[in-house]
């Protein structure tokens, strides 16, 4: 009996899952195919920007090229034969309600300027501070802007006492 051939798309999301397993990184790995090439999606859920730019540099390697939108062409720059690769790897690092309001609090009280805003993360797309709107503010500290590594092992030793 003959074993089955795993495709290359289907076995690059597989390295990626057990990377994921290895490193303690919850998501979900989905691998695509279709006429113009193959992908695979990665789905996390509030991973601190440390932990995402450690999963997307993994997983950067299983994707043999970049789409150059200034000459509307997708060009080969990272062929490599050593590991199974895909046309397109997308990391999906989406932002749970806790942790968007989990956030707003402490920027709440990092910012000057925020003693109007309002309590709920949810209102905070109509606060307007430091030429930003807050939801703005939200997004960018999630992807690591500003100093946030106070807020990060604030978290991790929260999560390490309740364990």
């Amino acid at each position: 009996m003959a074993s089955k051939q795993v495709s290359t798309h289907a076995a690059a999301a597989k390295m990626i899952r057990a990377y994921m397993r290895q490193n303690n990184i919850i998501g979900s790995v989905k691998s695509s195919s279709y006429s113009g090439g193959s992908s695979v999606d990665i789905y996390t859920n509030d991973l601190p920007p440390n932990v995402y730019k450690q999963l997307k540099e993994y997983a950067d390697q299983f994707q043999y090229g970049h789409f150059d939108g200034m000459v509307d062409m997708y060009e080969y720059s990272n062929n490599r034969q050593d590991i199974p690769q895909v046309k397109f790897v997308f990391v999906n690092n989406h932002i749970s309600a806790n942790m968007r309001q989990s956030i707003w609090d402490f920027l709440r009280g990092f910012f000057s300027g925020m003693e109007n805003a309002p309590r709920d993360a949810k209102l905070a797309g109509s606060f307007f501070v430091h030429n930003e709107y807050g939801d703005r503010l939200i997004h960018r500290f999630f992807a690591g802007g500003y100093n946030n590594s106070q807020f990060w092992d604030s978290l991790a030793n929260a999560q390490e006492v309740s364990a």
